[in-house]
């Protein structure tokens, strides 16, 4: 029997087509989190900023169900966050921006290239809403609906099974790259509008 030190350790193994997807995004990726002043969270005017940077999260939800996404995520209905986002800005008292309407192919590659960025903004998320019930006031603690959303529910790994079903299909890896580009967008117009910078 091997002890500890000579098992194998556990690799986390990423398909081709999330490896193109991660790669294709990460400039945007580093963008959109140097416009997102983390320092600011723990009082109620940051925090609320943060939250208003996510606002694009309604227009891709409704673009991606128009859409027909619950085609590839039958359990769509547990991974929209758009009535948490809505709840906790309304608990602090914000008015709710304009919901910019987007559309969206049906193809499977571009759907899975827009789900992949709000799926990614959850586990940004979850760490986000970490960091602040270590430092926050009561407040803000009662508007973290949409930051604990799915919180043990594995939706990231369940969206990766589906995604790696076009791993061998390079025009809807690109597609895939294409739509995620589209929603990185959205979100900086949103983390760039004024009264967010």
């Amino acid at each position: 029997m091997l002890d500890a030190a000579e098992r194998p350790k556990k690799q986390m193994v990423r398909g081709h087509a999330h490896e193109r997807l991660r790669a294709e995004t990460h400039a945007l990726h580093r963008l959109l989190d140097s416009r997102l002043d983390l320092s600011t969270l723990s009082d109620p005017p940051g925090y609320l900023k943060l939250l208003l940077s996510n606002w694009p999260v309604v227009a891709i939800e409704q673009a991606l169900e128009n859409a027909g996404i619950r085609r590839l995520l039958p359990d769509w209905s547990r991974r929209r966050r758009r009535a948490a986002l809505v709840s906790d800005l309304e608990e602090l008292g914000a008015s709710l921006p304009s919901v910019q309407e987007i559309s969206t192919a049906s193809d499977d590659g571009t759907l899975l290239g827009w789900s992949y960025v709000l799926e990614g903004s959850r586990l940004g998320a979850h760490a986000i809403a970490g960091a602040i019930n270590r430092r926050a006031n009561e407040k803000i603690l009662s508007a973290t609906r949409f930051l604990r959303h799915g919180v043990g529910e594995h939706l990231w790994d369940s969206y990766k099974a589906v995604l790696a079903s076009i791993d061998g299909d390079p025009a809807a890896i690109l597609k895939a790259c294409t739509g995620a580009e589209a929603a990185f967008e959205c979100f900086l117009t949103a983390a760039c509008a004024p009264g967010q910078r």
